[in-house]
């Protein structure tokens, strides 16, 4: 039993005094009065008439530990258990000593044949005291018992009281009534939370089938999943939602498009999604990715949560509102009275004129008088805030705007603005100042060699600001750099600012390698509370350790390891790794609260409440025990 906690001292004494009497399922016991605290002195009077006088030197925990957790019947169970210590001396009875053991529960006056109170003892016949069992250096005689015993299965995260008993052949074997005597003293013991453990959770439906590279953002404590490629060539255009309470994936709508701006496009993977406000409603876009083919798209469209439907007009963020209207040079359009004399300035109502598609990303080349627009991959999407205004960013990944077949990782970040998102009047009314190029910082260097591009990095949100790092590097090869970005809405700039890196993260030897620059990993943040201490933490596991391009379908290029940056003390750490057998890339990772019962089976973890939780799921992998490569759907949590 591999053990992670160690505890060496009574919790608490619970001393009784005077007699009482208790009534179990076929004895009786009266217990006598404490005569010292430190050496208990006990006289106790059975229910067979005789009698034993001793001292109950020591009861005590030595550890206080857990099992990490194995899927059972499709039950969680963790075993979280506890080994007691105690040592009886200066026996003298008339009966001869059968059993010794533990009798304990949540009652803090734990008694054989009580109601909800569990036994645990030695049942071996001769020698009676538990030989094998006994301390080191510690003798056994006639009258004196020493032992260890483990209770098993409990409660997490719970407190038990638990007391040490010895069960005595009764004088007369006739009424097989064996007499039981309890130590007086009851140790309070607070069992274990476990923490760095990997939950199986459900794997997803059948008809959702397995993925790799899909879309994911969350809005609120929902968790919504689009596309992915479903292994081989094959790529999804149906959209689910996470329930973390019920621990199931729900499908919402799949696209079908009616029209032709999606046709070829709605099934994709690769890409980035982000969930926008939109009067009550939130609106999920899907930005670029990668179609079955392999080649990139620069096309944008939407789902509406609130009306469970895609690209519909009647969802367009600008339906309905009123925008001026601009001459070919620019000048406003004003209304004019009877008498021709200019008033307010014109406008026009998007009622008319909203759509169903996204403006496409702005990445073109001129070909002779025309644009010719292309694609992007792999990039990540995410907002900023800064006094108060949110700002909504897509960033780098690749392109293919040379047409030449060749892929690119770009250095830029592209904002959306919502307000230019509609059909135009006029040169300042451009529909492509949807999305705009803006400037860039690393670590306050304006220049643009500072900028480094990613491809198929990860991006997590940690409240006005976000972590974003690794992936395939547009200064070569595997990137093991990280940023927190910020947004200024004094510059207009996105601020990236490089995470230090520890001895720890480097590694310590031949042995351990330390972190892997790796791309197309998962990553989660997670704020939480375990005590009176608040974490502030950002979690990175999984990926390729190579570029795409080099990438062979080994296993020796995926890994399922876990890293753990703490935004508090600024250290990294190595975590349990993801899966022991399911090395993968193209998950997804997402943090979500578990409001519900935490393990399921014969333990439970009922006491924290609305606490954020990891989630790994889906993916490619390489199946070590099986010897084969595979796309996945399975589900894993992260308990931290």
């Amino acid at each position: 039993m591999k053990s992670k906690y160690l505890f060496t001292s009574v919790v608490a004494l619970a001393l009784l005094s005077g007699c009482i009497k208790e009534e179990g399922d076929d004895m009786m016991i009266i217990r006598s009065v404490v005569d010292d605290k430190s050496a208990e002195k006990i006289t106790i009077v059975t229910a067979e008439d005789g009698y034993m006088e001793g001292l109950a030197t020591k009861d005590s925990v030595i550890v206080n530990s857990y099992e990490p957790p194995e899927n059972v019947s499709n039950e969680i169970r963790v075993n979280c258990y506890v080994t007691m210590h105690s040592e009886f001396s200066e026996f003298t009875n008339r009966n001869k000593i059968k059993h010794v053991g533990y009798v304990y529960s949540h009652d803090p006056n734990p008694a054989i044949g009580k109601d909800g109170c569990k036994f645990s003892m030695f049942t071996g016949s001769t020698p009676k005291y538990p030989k094998g069992y006994v301390s080191s250096g510690s003798s056994v005689s006639e009258h004196d018992a020493v032992f260890d015993l483990t209770l098993e299965w409990l409660d997490l995260n719970s407190t038990y009281f638990v007391r040490s008993f010895a069960t005595y052949e009764a004088e007369d074997e006739a009424k097989n009534k064996d007499s039981v005597v309890y130590n007086n003293r009851v140790v309070e013991v607070k069992t274990v939370l476990p923490e760095d453990v990997w939950v199986k959770r459900n794997d997803a439906p059948t008809e959702m089938t397995t993925r790799s590279n899909a879309f994911v953002c969350t809005v609120g404590e929902d968790v919504y999943m689009y596309g992915g490629r479903n292994g081989g060539f094959s790529c999804c255009n149906d959209l689910w939602k996470y329930d973390p309470v019920k621990d199931v994936w729900q499908q919402q709508s799949t696209f079908e498009p009616v029209n032709g701006h999606y046709y070829n496009e709605a099934k994709r993977s690769n890409g980035a999604m982000f969930a926008y406000p939109n009067n009550g409603d939130q609106l999920l876009y899907i930005v670029g990715g990668e179609l079955e083919d392999g080649t990139y798209t620069g096309k944008v469209f939407y789902y509406s949560v609130k009306n469970n439907r895609f690209a519909s007009p009647l969802d367009h963020p600008n339906k309905g509102k009123k925008y001026p209207v601009f001459n070919s040079d620019g000048s406003p359009v004003y209304e004019k009275d009877a008498n021709g004399v200019e008033k307010e300035p014109k406008v026009q109502e998007m009622s008319d004129m909203s759509r169903d598609y996204v403006e496409d990303l702005p990445i073109f080349k001129m070909v002779g008088s025309q644009k010719q627009h292309f694609g992007l991959a792999g990039a990540v999407a995410f907002s900023l805030t800064d006094n108060g205004f949110t700002k909504y960013f897509i960033a780098f990944g690749k392109n293919n705007v040379t047409g030449d077949g060749q892929k690119h990782i770009q250095t830029s970040v592209y904002e959306y603005d919502v307000t230019y998102d509609r059909t135009c009047n006029g040169v300042n009314e451009l529909s492509e100042w949807a999305w705009t190029e803006t400037g860039i910082t690393v670590n306050g260097n304006t220049d643009s060699k500072y900028v480094e591009g990613l491809y198929q990095p990860v991006c997590v949100q940690n409240g006005n600001s976000v972590i974003l790092g690794t992936g395939e590097s547009s200064k070569g090869g595997v990137s093991r750099n990280f940023y927190n970005v910020s947004y200024s809405i004094q510059n207009q700039k996105v601020n990236m600012t490089l995470i230090p890196v520890n001895d720890v993260f480097k590694g310590d030897g031949a042995e351990d390698e330390g972190f892997k620059p790796r791309a197309n990993a998962s990553a989660f943040y997670l704020h939480y509370t375990k005590g009176s201490t608040q974490y502030d933490r950002f979690y990175i596991g999984c990926g390729r350790t190579c570029v795409e391009d080099e990438y062979n379908y080994g296993s020796d290029q995926l890994i399922n390891d876990l890293w753990c940056y703490d935004l508090n003390s600024r250290q990294w750490s190595r975590k349990s790794d993801c899966y022991s057998r399911i090395p993968r890339q193209g998950a997804v990772g997402f943090a979500t609260k578990r409001d519900d019962e935490h393990f399921k089976g014969d333990s439970f973890v009922k006491d924290l409440g609305e606490e954020v939780r990891g989630m790994i799921s889906f993916g490619s992998g390489y199946i070590l025990e099986e010897g084969y490569k595979a796309t996945l759907n399975d589900n894993w949590e992260y308990i931290p």
